[in-house]
């Protein structure tokens, strides 16, 4: 059954109080501290009905009320007013990330960084799944008598980089060689189906044209993996902070979430591309993030996903404000990184 704008009204009252205290909340303050214009009988009313539809929850010792999952998720999802981001907040964002981060894997854990001290939750990054990274361009440069440069383009401007020590001699000639067929086998492919087919398709063809061509694969293989389902936390001592993490249930959930990542990244492989991605509580499948929420921007650029930035805060945030800081923030890193690209001739950030 849809609510009336009288529940809608009461609901958000409930929210915004509770997201202040952390404490349950009665139909009396609502009336006395939020001029709605209604009786705190008739708030009381609403709230019982709110409950039984299932907006709401009484904890056991209190005669209060606390939003539910389903609660927040109405509240995010119709009643919510996103806060507008004054020119001070977006000159403090913009004046921690204008320094020139040529690295793409600092830029975005500056950005992390950043949003974990504004919104004093923990914030969480993640690269690109390596199953939606293409190659572009292998480039191999000597850089003497035993050490290779790899430098690996993907086509959403991401650079990998790396060097490679190495036995015995490597001609010009043979790395021009190598440089030729590792780009005519791989380049348009994924970086896991480079991964896949790299030892069986072309180790054998580089190796007779020179035996000491192992480390290089081995490190091409390290690099094409390196970063995929890594999380990179910030701000994890923030949440200790927090009345909730005073349970200890509640806190041996939270350890276990940072400790495992599991839920972590299972939530930042499935978010939409390019949207603000909200999952609240018992909204997911994993038990430990109960009360907890996690917010999460997947960026794109070109229709290619760059990464993922993103809070983790108890199911009582601010949403109003911590969206629009997250979405503020993860533009600012597309923007810088679309900035690199153009000065740099089309390649943005290295990783």
């Amino acid at each position: 059954m849809p609510l009336d704008e009288r529940k809608k009204r009461i609901l958000e009252a409930i929210i915004e109080e509770y997201n202040k205290t952390a404490e349950p909340v009665g139909s009396s303050k609502i009336a006395s501290d939020y001029n709605l214009g209604f009786s705190s009988a008739t708030i009381r009313n609403d709230m019982a009905a709110l409950e039984e539809m299932g907006y709401l929850d009484k904890p056991h010792t209190s005669a209060g009320r606390v939003p539910s999952s389903k609660g927040y998720r109405f509240y995010v999802d119709t009643i919510m007013k996103e806060y507008q981001l004054t020119p001070r907040e977006k000159a403090l964002i913009d004046d921690n990330l204008k320094e020139d981060v040529l690295r793409f894997d600092e830029l975005i854990k500056e950005a992390s960084s950043i949003l974990s001290r504004i919104t004093n939750y923990a914030s969480l990054v993640a690269g690109p799944q390596n199953d939606a990274c293409s190659v572009e361009e292998i480039k191999l440069v000597k850089l003497g008598q035993d050490r290779l440069m790899i430098v690996l383009l993907a086509d959403n401007g991401i650079i990998k980089e790396s060097v490679v020590r190495y036995n015995g001699e490597i001609s010009e000639e043979n790395i021009q060689i190598f440089n030729s067929l590792l780009n005519y086998k791989f380049k348009g492919m994924n970086f896991k189906e480079v991964y896949d087919n790299i030892n069986s398709n072309i180790q054998d063809e580089l190796y007779n044209i020179n035996n000491t061509v192992v480390p290089l694969v081995m490190e091409l293989n390290h690099m094409l993996t390196e970063g995929d389902s890594e999380i990179y936390l910030d701000g994890t001592r923030n949440m200790l902070e927090l009345p909730e993490l005073k349970k200890e249930t509640t806190l041996k959930n939270f350890l276990n979430i940072i400790e495992t990542q599991d839920a972590i990244k299972e939530l930042v492989k499935n978010g939409y591309n390019g949207n603000i991605n909200v999952y609240i509580g018992q909204e997911t499948a994993f038990e430990d993030l109960k009360d907890f929420t996690i917010i999460t921007y997947k960026q794109v650029i070109n229709d290619k996903e760059i990464g993922t930035i993103g809070v983790i805060g108890p199911k009582r945030m601010d949403y109003k404000k911590v969206i629009p800081v997250i979405k503020y923030i993860g533009d600012k890193v597309q923007e810088k990184i679309k900035q690199g690209g153009e000065e740099d001739g089309g390649k943005p950030g290295e990783q």
